[in-house]
């Protein structure tokens, strides 16, 4: 990232975590101080590299992650203000951001409501969330050759403490 896109992308979270909305182009350009047209740039640059979704057609934001520009069924709920989410899980960092607070939703299958209460950093709920990948496993900056070799390790730590068992 340049200056400029590091610039816009923090003023687009920015904005989101305080406000709850996404910025348009020309809100971004007078508070930064910079042409509409770098704003326009930084955004698309931005978009290409994944850091943020653009809404399809448009220089709007769609999301930046763990924040929504756009009303979804993922409400959050936390000092007052509401954001949306595009899953359970971004709702649930989102209030890890802010902090306490609560998550709204539906049930995909049934549509009954499902509120996720977290109070001193413990999510609170009637719910099954299921997430396809493992925590540990999101961070794409790890090589997967570096994953490999730490379950290896761990299989090999496994074995020797089995092994010192017997």
């Amino acid at each position: 990232m340049n200056p400029i896109e590091r610039l816009v992308r923090a003023h687009v979270i920015t904005s989101l975590r305080e406000t709850g909305a996404a910025t348009s182009v020309a809100q971004m350009a007078d508070s930064l101080e910079i042409p509409q047209a770098d704003v326009t740039a930084a955004l698309r640059s931005l978009a290409g590299q994944h850091r943020l979704v653009l809404r399809p057609g448009s220089d709007a934001i769609w999301m930046v992650h763990p924040f929504s520009g756009v009303e979804t069924d993922f409400v959050v709920h936390a000092k007052g203000r509401t954001w949306y989410a595009n899953c359970v899980w971004d709702g649930l960092s989102i209030l890890g951001l802010v902090g306490d607070g609560r998550l709204e939703t539906h049930s995909p299958q049934t549509g009954e409501p499902i509120r996720l209460d977290v109070e001193d950093s413990r999510v609170a709920g009637h719910a099954i969330v299921h997430f396809l990948v493992p925590a540990k496993r999101i961070n794409l900056a790890r090589p997967r050759a570096a994953l490999r070799r730490e379950r290896g390790a761990r299989r090999l730590s496994a074995v020797r403490s089995a092994e010192t068992r017997w």
